[in-house]
This record gives structure tokens, C-alpha cells and sequence, in this order.
């Protein structure tokens, strides 16, 4: 468990360090808001292209340890040579080689710990406490040093994943039919999990981007929004190490069922403009909503999908849960908050929830199923 320790906590605190502040990075080098707009979402774009394509190549390796060693090396050499970037027109092609490698080393890990056998959520919550740490840490090197910090922080902890990889017994072989690969698009529960997801995930990750308008409208600072930040994404990893002992009480779709509904009810909230300090003081609903999905639809995935699959399926999870579904409510988010405020913007997060919830339920996939067969 130690060597999946490290590599949650030093992969999640490179995110934490880096993805918060490299809008405000490009903003100080000269970009407008179009190019910062425009470097995200395409970087976010390539990353589900990368999901799927690195997805298959890793259920085909022969060493899963080192291919993922390989991409997270890549992508802190790709993070150093940022930092010697200012023009936009090599920017935006040198931040999607970045995504990439990025996107994949960080969903393969997931992966990696399932399939070893280890306890997910008791892992993966050195994730949530490494990107909160790594995002309040980061913020003070860049008063300290200059917000250049952020790239050598995070090719740091690539650098130090890397190394854990490299010094670890884990030893993953190929298990895998490369022919039936594809099968898991003939699965209707894994499908219609990416489809309910795909309306809980974009809307739970674009409110970090959103969340910080909501909480300045409603009297809010800017000294508070990072405290907040810190106890919101902070109080994920308890949850996270519960999840076993959730599931096991409630079932796992059960338990799912409940966090997506909880998220619909915190998102509807929200929509009515609380006053900051409510919004401050309600912050363990993060932790219960996204504690529990993250863990749960991952869980889920390893239930109803051969294990020698598992590197590809997640990859496709990640691909369309989190990267396109992200693009679609940063966008519609973009616009709601041009013409209805933070406000609209959270209406349409609650509305996105509730159609997951919808179908959820309506597919019966709150009800208990079996574990698919390893492979």
C-alpha cells in the first residue's frame, strides 16, 4: 500500500500545485482571457483523445509499472520546458504534449491499484489531502518566489512518482485479450454508468472553476475562497477511507445513489446565492458528495468489467466523464455566467445532477449486481 501512497499523493499535489494557478501564471506572461480560455479546453480535449489511446497501449504492456514511469516522466520534462515558454503560438501545442502524458498517468494509477488488490479508497484519499495541501502550499511559494514556482513543483513530484515507480516491487503482467477489448462497449451497465456519470462528473469538476464567482458574490474574499478550497477538497479523503465500510453498510449503488442525490440537493443550494459564510460553513457536502462518487464509480467499473480490462475502461471513463463532460459545463457554465450570473450557472449543475440521478434510477442500476469475473 506504501508505494500507492506515494504515488497519489505526489501525483495529486503536481495537480493541486500547478492546474489552479496556471490561468493566473498566463495572465501575468501577457495572455488574455481568450487564450487562457482557449489552452484549457483544448488541453482538455486532447486529454480524452490520450485517456483512450494510452489506455489500450497499457492494457497491452508487458510492464504496466514502467509504462506508467514513462508518462510521468514525460510529462515533468514537458513541465520544465514551460516554464521557457511566453509565446501563446508554442504554448497551446507544448500544453496539450503536456496534457498528453498527464491525463493518462493519472487515471492509469487508478488502474494499477485496482488491479493489485489494494484498498481504493483508503488510497485514493492521499489524493484529495495531497491536491488541497498542494494547492494552499503552492499559493504561498507563489507570494514567496514568483508564480513561475508552479512548474518546478510539479515536474517535482512527477519527478518523484517516477521514482517511486522505478524503485517499487509492484510488478503488473499483461492479462489482457487485445482482440475483445472493445467488448466493454457491448456492456450495458459500464456504458450506462459513463452516460450517468457524464452528468454528475463535468458539473462536479467545472464548480472548482465556478465556485470561486458564488462565493465572492455572496460577501466572500479572496483570502477566504482558499480556505475554503482547503476544507472543501480536505474533507474528501475521509470519505474516501470510509467508502469501504459505506459500501458494505448500504451497498455500493445504494451509496452511489445517495451521494448523486445529495450533489443535486448541494448544487440546487447553491443556485439560490448563499452568503459566503454558509457556503463556507457547509463545506464537509464536497466531501460526502465527491468523496463517495469518485471512489464509487471506479468501484463500480471494476464490479461489471473483466480486471485484464480495467486499464482501458477507466481510461474510457475518465475520457468522457470527466474530460468531456468538463468541456461541456465549462463552456455552458462560461456563457450562464454572462447572462444569468452564478446563479444560472448552478441551476444547470443541478439540472446535469438530477438527469444523472434520473437515470440512475430509472436503468436500475441502483440495485446490487455481481462482480465480473477476473480475467
Amino acid at each position: 500500500m506504501r508505494t500507492y501512497i506515494v504515488l497519489y499523493t505526489f501525483t495529486y499535489a503536481a495537480l493541486g500545485a500547478f492546474m489552479p494557478l496556471i490561468g493566473q501564471y498566463l495572465r501575468f506572461i501577457g495572455f488574455s482571457g481568450a487564450q487562457i480560455g482557449s489552452v484549457v479546453s483544448v488541453a482538455t480535449a486532447v486529454a480524452i483523445f490520450a485517456n483512450i489511446f494510452w489506455g489500450r497501449l497499457y492494457n497491452r504492456s508487458e510492464n504496466k509499472k514502467n509504462f506508467v514511469l514513462k508518462l510521468s516522466l514525460a510529462a515533468a520534462s514537458v513541465c520544465v520546458c514551460l516554464y521557457f515558454v511566453d509565446s501563446y503560438a508554442i504554448f497551446l501545442p507544448a500544453f496539450c504534449i503536456l496534457y498528453f502524458f498527464q491525463a493518462p498517468a493519472v487515471s492509469l494509477i487508478d488502474a494499477m491499484a485496482l488491479e493489485d488488490g489494494q484498498s481504493f479508497g483508503a488510497v485514493r484519499k492521499w489524493g484529495a489531502l495531497s491536491f488541497a495541501f498542494g494547492v494552499f502550499f503552492a499559493g504561498k511559494f507563489a507570494d514567496i518566489s514568483g508564480l513561475h514556482v508552479i512548474f518546478f513543483l510539479y515536474s517535482g513530484c512527477f519527478f518523484i512518482v517516477a521514482l517511486n515507480l522505478l524503485i517499487t516491487d509492484v510488478g503488473l503482467k499483461n492479462t489482457s485479450d487485445a482482440s475483445s477489448e472493445f467488448g466493454i462497449f457491448k456492456n450495458g451497465k459500464y456504458i450506462k454508468m459513463i452516460i450517468c456519470a457524464f452528468f454528475i462528473s463535468g458539473a462536479t469538476i467545472s464548480n472548482n472553476t465556478y465556485f470561486g464567482f458564488l462565493y465572492l458574490q455572496g460577501g466572500g474574499s479572496i483570502a477566504g475562497l482558499g480556505v475554503a478550497f482547503l476544507l472543501m477538497a480536505g474533507s474528501e479523503a475521509p470519505f474516501m477511507a470510509w467508502t469501504e465500510k459505506i459500501f458494505n453498510a448500504f451497498t455500493l449503488e445504494k451509496a452511489l445513489l445517495a451521494a448523486m442525490c445529495i450533489s443535486t440537493a448541494r448544487f440546487a443550494w447553491y443556485a439560490t446565492c448563499p452568503q459566503a459564510p454558509m457556503l463556507m460553513g457547509f463545506f464537509i457536502l464536497q466531501g460526502i458528495t465527491v468523496g463517495v462518487t469518485i471512489v464509487g464509480f471506479i468501484k463500480y467499473i471494476e464490479k461489471v468489467v473483466p480486471r485484464g480490462h480495467l486499464g482501458f475502461a477507466i481510461s474510457v471513463y475518465y475520457a468522457l466523464s470527466s474530460g468531456l463532460s468538463n468541456i461541456f459545463c465549462q463552456m455552458a457554465g462560461g456563457v450562464l455566467l454572462d447572462y444569468l450570473g452564478a446563479g444560472g450557472i448552478y441551476k444547470f449543475f443541478a439540472a446535469m445532477n438530477l438527469t444523472g440521478v434520473i437515470l440512475f434510477v430509472g436503468w436500475g442500476l441502483f440495485r446490487g449486481i455481481e462482480k465480473a469475473k477476473k480475467k
